[in-house]
This record gives structure tokens, C-alpha cells and sequence, in this order.
């Protein structure tokens, strides 16, 4: 008898053990992340776009995107596109994808999409970015990128110009050669899966790593 009531005590605690251990939002289930190519309902799929994530996120980096909204980008942006949005409203960026690195949650980068009011003009920063050939402007420099787009739909909708913003961690330490390119491989990777979600035609965005526009 005190055998068994020995062998349902040690089995009850392996239950509980069990059942700490699979608790959702447990640290072991938010360490795991995902893959460069899977976060952010997977706009860096491409080869070019998660070579470019996993440049700056670190090579196999596990990453955690809490807070990121993509479908409700698409929603919103939708949404502007068949009703008149504020100047306000429009400058809002609605965050796409948020990145830190899973288990020690080490910030990375964020991308928002917003509804433009126009192109930027000035040449005032020309000195300080790298300018790429897609969209309609596509600028990198150390720690940021924007590009702007247009997204031509079908009536009764209108048509909308699109900003995608990157914004890289200052506690990102992933500066090295090349890091302007991958900066706007993924801006432009992201502005990519909002235009195909919306149907938009006339982009003018191009596949993989854009490249250096001529001076």
C-alpha cells in the first residue's frame, strides 16, 4: 500500500513538471522563435530577403516578431485605399514587423507601412543615404530606410502612395559592409507582400537586392 501511494505522489509531480513546462508563454515556449524566412507571415522568404534578415540578425538567428500586425497593415491599408484618409491618419505607420532575438530579446529592427502624402523632394540628406532603383524612392542609410511606392488599384478604389520605414536597433551591432543594401532588401521585401496582398499594379518594385541608383 505505501508503495503505491509512493508511485501516485511521484507521478502526480511528473504531471505538474509536465504541465509547467508546456505552459503557454513559458520562457521555453518564447525562446524557441523562428527562422529569418518564417517571421511576419514570411515576406523574407525570398533567398536574397533572408540572407539580408540573417546579415543583421546574426546567421540562424531565432527571432520573436510580438507586436508585429501584418494583417492588419493589409487591412488598414485597404481600407485607405478606398476611403480618404486624413493627413494625419496617413503619416500613422502601422507596425508590419517588430524583430528581437528570441530568448535574450535583443532588439533587432521594426518595419511600418503607412499611406503617404507624397514623395519627399529634398536633396538636403543626399550626402548622408544611399539611393536604390525601385519603387519610387528608396533610400538607406546606418540605421534606417524608406521606401516610398505606388499602389494602383482597381475602382472603386484609388490609387495610394505607400512608405515602407525600417528602423535598425541601436543595440543592433551588425555594422559592417553591405548593411545599407540588406536594409533596403528587406524594406522592399516587405513593401513586395503589401502590394501583392492589396493586388496593387504599378509598383515599380523590383525582385531580390535593388540596386544602386545611377547619380
Amino acid at each position: 500500500m505505501r508503495s503505491t501511494v509512493h508511485k501516485l505522489v511521484l507521478s502526480a509531480a511528473v504531471l505538474v513538471m509536465a504541465a509547467v513546462g508546456c505552459t503557454p508563454g513559458s520562457d521555453s515556449a518564447t525562446s524557441e522563435g523562428q527562422s529569418a524566412s518564417e517571421v511576419c507571415g514570411g515576406f523574407a522568404a525570398d533567398p536574397a530577403a533572408a540572407a539580408a534578415l540573417e546579415a543583421i540578425a546574426g546567421k540562424g538567428a531565432s527571432l520573436t516578431s510580438d507586436g508585429s500586425e501584418p494583417d492588419r497593415v493589409v487591412t488598414d491599408l485597404r481600407k485607405a485605399a478606398r476611403t480618404p484618409q486624413s493627413g494625419k491618419q496617413r503619416m500613422k505607420g502601422i507596425p508590419f514587423c517588430t524583430l528581437e532575438t528570441a530568448g535574450d530579446e535583443k532588439n533587432v529592427l521594426s518595419i511600418t507601412l503607412r499611406e503617404a502624402l507624397a514623395v519627399p523632394v529634398s536633396d538636403a540628406s543626399k550626402e548622408f543615404v544611399t539611393t536604390y532603383a525601385t519603387g519610387r524612392l528608396a533610400t538607406s542609410s546606418d540605421l534606417f530606410a524608406s521606401l516610398y511606392f505606388t499602389c494602383r488599384v482597381k475602382a472603386p478604389a484609388h490609387d495610394i502612395l505607400l512608405a515602407a520605414e525600417l528602423e535598425r536597433a541601436d543595440e543592433n551591432e551588425a555594422d559592417h559592409p553591405g548593411i545599407r543594401d540588406q536594409q533596403i532588401t528587406l524594406a522592399n521585401a516587405a513593401a513586395q507582400y503589401v502590394a501583392a496582398e492589396l493586388g496593387c499594379a504599378g509598383t515599380g518594385l523590383v525582385k531580390g537586392v535593388p540596386a544602386k541608383a545611377r547619380s
